[in-house]
């Protein structure tokens, strides 16, 4: 299974026919972050602290001449992209191959309420997201096989210039899985924050660099992928 995205992308890497820059972002903060609920395919709206992640992030892009804005067509993803798209004369493009990984049945429950079995899918599910399904939902190799043709498609469209992509925390792990050849079952746990967004430069050797959208460092961009308290650290190491 795990040679799906390692054969998929490459192709198109190699041909010239993409976008010279991607920038990979998530949604900001949406009610259901706010109330630690299982969102999934549900559709909240941004926080007004999401919508502030949304404004900076659109500030932190003013000076980079986008050709195109993408997103997947729930609410908290294209709420999230539409300061970018206006700022830039740009009009957002939903796509649902890019939509958040199905939690199936417990799409809507509050993670601290389960009950034992619920419980224990979602543990399940935690421990082998890559092939795991909790019922009535996916798992990140079902991501893969809808969100890669999608990202295919933005490449063909966009030939060269440069690509905003805001989409959600797995869907993001499967086009930098995609982008970068890296193997999901290795970075399934890789926490996708709302206050980076990663710039990859495509070509026969992709290239990926960390911008920090809040605090001191806002703007900032060091090389290479950086997540979590590695991101912090990392940002006052280089001042």
């Amino acid at each position: 299974m795990m040679e799906t995205h390692q054969t998929m992308i490459p192709g198109i890497i190699g041909s010239h026919h993409h976008p010279q820059r991607v920038f990979l972002a998530r949604h900001g903060q949406s009610a259901s972050n706010c109330e630690g609920r299982i969102a999934g395919q549900m559709n909240p709206p941004l926080t007004e602290k999401g919508q502030r992640q949304a404004l900076r992030l659109s500030t932190v892009l003013k000076d980079i001449p986008l050709t195109n804005v993408v997103t997947s067509s729930l609410g908290r993803s294209i709420e999230t992209a539409k300061p970018t798209a206006e700022r830039q004369g740009l009009t957002v493009c939903s796509l649902s191959g890019f939509n958040e990984i199905s939690f199936g049945i417990l799409e809507g429950r509050l993670r601290h309420h389960l009950d034992h079995d619920s419980q224990n899918l979602l543990e399940q599910w935690t421990q082998d997201k890559a092939n795991f399904r909790i019922p009535n939902g996916e798992n990140l190799i079902d991501v893969q096989r809808r969100a890669v043709p999608d990202l295919l498609s933005v490449f063909r469209e966009n030939p060269s210039g440069t690509i905003l992509i805001v989409g959600h925390r797995h869907t993001n792990l499967v086009i930098l899985s995609a982008l970068l050849g890296w193997d999901l079952h290795s970075i399934k746990d890789i926490p996708i924050q709302s206050k980076y967004v990663y710039e990859i430069h495509l070509g026969p050797t992709p290239r990926i660099y960390t911008i920090c959208l809040t605090g001191e460092a806002r703007g900032k961009r060091l090389e290479g992928f950086l997540s979590g308290e590695a991101v912090t650290k990392a940002f006052r190491t280089h001042g």
